[in-house]
């Protein structure tokens, strides 16, 4: 019985990695199958029936490395490197000087030609009493100072107060703002005045046929003009109306209304 017999007591040559082409193993090694033997050149001097070499090959896999090529820079990797941030103040500078230029044209063009009903009264502040029943108010107008309709913008803009629409009695140009003044006539408690104590002087002189009629003034706002509020403030006695005082006088005691009424009996 014939035996072959194979030399694979020596493993295959190791791997190497960076090998181009595969290698090849060759064993010394020959197979004979009439005499069992196993060496080469007896195969070959007897002539017998004897196998070519084995030979194993063993394919050699190449490096597996990917390199990526990124076109950004690794130290900013989110901005490309055609548009890289710029740092300089001089840049920044120049923006926002931009944007308020822009801003302050679009506001010119804005407020140069919004309608009427777009402009308002603001900062209204309530003053002291100019008169019976009337407080001076002020305010200003948010019209643009680059306007040149602002001062009839500022006439033709009422203002509301007490529920009720007043118009400037007077308007005023303070550097390029717009100041309104109003004088407001209604709801002004703290302005209304009033008179006490009527009292008959008599005839003011014989043959003069004016009677004398005399009473104080009541509820005067403190650093008031007297004389203002003496003249406006309304009364009503012997059956007439008067719409203030004839003159007035301003005692230790008040200040004291004065009327010359005609009567023909003085």
């Amino acid at each position: 019985m014939s035996h072959h017999t194979s030399d694979f007591s020596h493993p295959p040559p190791a791997y190497q990695p960076h090998a181009s082409m595969p290698q090849t193993s060759h064993h010394d090694h020959t197979h004979c199958t009439p005499q069992g033997h196993t060496h080469g050149h007896d195969c070959l001097r007897h002539h017998v029936n004897c196998q070519s070499p084995m030979h194993i090959v063993v394919p050699m896999i190449p490096d597996s490395r990917t390199v990526i090529h990124s076109r950004y820079n690794e130290v900013d990797p989110l901005l490309p490197t055609g548009r890289r941030r710029n740092n300089d103040p001089g840049c920044c500078f120049f923006t926002i000087l931009g944007a308020i230029i822009i801003f302050g044209v679009f506001a010119i063009v804005f407020f140069s030609f919004a309608p009427l009903n777009e402009f308002a009264w603001t900062n209204i502040e309530s003053h002291s009493c100019t008169t019976y029943a009337t407080k001076a108010y002020v305010a200003e107008l948010n019209a643009s100072r680059w306007s040149r309709h602002r001062m009839e913008i500022c006439r033709a803009t009422p203002m509301f107060v007490h529920g009720r629409p007043h118009w400037p009695s007077r308007c005023e140009d303070r550097s390029g703002t717009v100041i309104g003044h109003f004088a407001i006539n209604h709801d002004e408690p703290d302005c209304i005045t009033y008179w006490s104590g009527y009292r008959d002087m008599g005839c003011s002189a014989r043959g003069s046929k004016k009677r004398h009629i005399e009473q104080r003034l009541e509820n005067l706002p403190f650093l008031a003009d007297y004389k203002e509020f003496c003249a406006t403030t309304p009364t009503r006695f012997l059956d007439r109306e008067f719409t203030g005082a004839n003159s007035c006088v301003n005692t230790i005691w008040g200040v004291y209304g004065q009327w010359f009424i005609d009567d023909h009996t003085c």
